[in-house]
């Protein structure tokens, strides 16, 4: 993943993997964390991959308005989520999408930049992200299929978005919430993503 900010020169952050203390209790236990410090925005960023499956949880603090410019270097299906503010994101082509805490979208995750618009405060964003062969797992592939067809594409958009149930919200807290550094919490972080994704999938079956 590349991160920007629109409104600050690319090559103006550095990533320390020390985070300021007044942060700590926004550190979640899955994997380690590191902090991106841009000019006018700090970001504590934690990932997690594991076979094909990325789980980002990234807490952005700024005092005034930006732009967070987000690629990837590979073609992923994102499903993401901000568990406690509106996330504004646009889309090259779609213009300004508006998803709320409740809310998760779906999308495709290319080379070409999307953004959040990041308001004053706090924003959290929880970004589970798949490669095209995790989504031909034996587990997945039927479930997903619909999803394949545009894999190549190098253009960001959004499939389309879903309301968070009580079995998703705890499938997030969960996932975010366990350790997943032994072989077998990697394992279980793994069943994790599919089962998401699947709970997710489901929801979304072509007519």
């Amino acid at each position: 993943m590349i991160l920007r900010i629109a409104e600050t020169e690319p090559e103006v952050h550095t990533l320390e993997k020390a985070v300021p203390f007044y942060h700590y209790n926004h550190i979640k236990p899955f994997t380690h964390s590191n902090f991106l410090h841009f000019k006018d925005v700090g970001i504590l960023f934690q990932n997690k991959q594991y076979e094909g499956f990325s789980l980002r949880w990234m807490v952005c603090f700024t005092e005034t308005r930006r732009t967070l410019l987000i690629s990837e270097e590979r073609n992923k299906l994102v499903i993401e989520t901000s568990p406690n503010k509106t996330l504004y994101t646009r889309f090259i082509e779609q213009g300004k999408v508006l998803l709320e805490p409740d809310e998760y979208g779906i999308t495709h995750g290319s080379t070409e930049f999307s953004s959040i618009i990041l308001t004053q405060g706090r924003q959290e964003v929880i970004r589970l992200e798949f490669a095209a062969d995790a989504l031909k797992q034996e587990k997945l592939s039927d479930a997903t299929k619909h999803w394949h067809d545009n894999f190549e594409q190098e253009k960001s958009w959004l499939y389309g978005s879903g309301k968070i149930d009580s079995t998703l919200q705890q499938l997030f807290s969960d996932i975010i919430n366990t350790p997943a550094n032994t072989p077998e919490e990697e394992a279980l972080f793994g069943a994790r993503c599919q089962e998401i994704l699947l709970h997710v999938a489901a929801q979304h079956v072509p007519a």
